[in-house]
């Protein structure tokens, strides 16, 4: 029996087949995953099965003595469950220090209670996927986001490398945002005489409760529009 525990206490456990786990709230709330990174408890993470492409947003639950972790699962899921069979790839998604990280697992099994959960193999390696030379600014930009078709977004930090972008849920589910999707935004700055155009790809993607957010790498920065966020720079500092 393996002991799934994001807590660090050994009460309040709920049985789940063969592996027993304990909810959060307890104690030290992260946990270690491969090679000395941790991840917090509740931490948001996206969750790409690739033997059937589908991707989802989760939470990650806890991992147990031998490695193996714990992570919630959606609803329309449950549409898909049968096509899950063990051993398929699993690519899981998260942010930690403002860096992205990704570990690549294996699909063991499904459980029901307390709350419906998937158990992955022990990642073994854990990868960060993004790192900034630059730090973001922080800014509130409205913007016009064309992919596939144009969306009301916000971007929410922006550097001349890249920015934030985000939207409430229900807006984003008109157009499933995808890592490596090509997209043209367009800026509309705040006292700026003109909006902004650039073209970019999306790097990442996560869900958090009502709203969607994703992160951009930009082609090459109008000069224009580069003046305009260092002058946000200026402000900012």
């Amino acid at each position: 029996m393996s002991t799934f525990c994001p807590c660090g206490r050994e009460r309040n456990a709920a049985k789940i087949e063969n592996v027993t786990f304990m909810k959060g709230g307890f104690g030290m709330n992260t946990v270690e995953l491969a090679h000395g990174y941790a991840l917090e408890v509740g931490a948001a993470l996206q969750v790409r099965i690739e033997d059937i492409d589908y991707m989802f947003g989760s939470e990650f639950i806890g991992a147990g003595e031998d490695g193996r972790v714990l992570i919630s699962i959606d609803e329309a899921l449950d549409l898909l469950k049968d096509r899950l069979k063990a051993g398929m790839i699993v690519s899981t998604y998260y942010l930690a220090d403002d860096i992205y990280h990704m570990f690549n697992t294996r699909f063991e099994s499904l459980a029901a209670e307390p709350r419906p959960a998937m158990v992955l193999e022990a990642p073994t390696e854990v990868l960060k996927i993004e790192r900034r030379t630059q730090r973001r600014i922080n800014c509130t930009l409205p913007a016009r986001v064309d992919v596939r078709k144009t969306l009301p977004m916000e971007i929410v930090n922006i550097n001349h490398k890249g920015c934030r972008i985000t939207a409430d849920a229900e807006t984003a589910d008109t157009v499933r945002l995808e890592p490596s999707d090509r997209i043209l935004i367009r800026i509309r700055a705040p006292q700026a005489p003109h909006g902004y155009i650039v073209e970019g790809q999306i790097r990442n993607v996560l869900r958090h409760g009502e709203k969607i957010e994703a992160g951009v790498l930009f082609d090459t920065l109008p000069e224009t529009l580069k003046i305009y966020i260092e002058s946000l720079t200026t402000t900012d500092g």
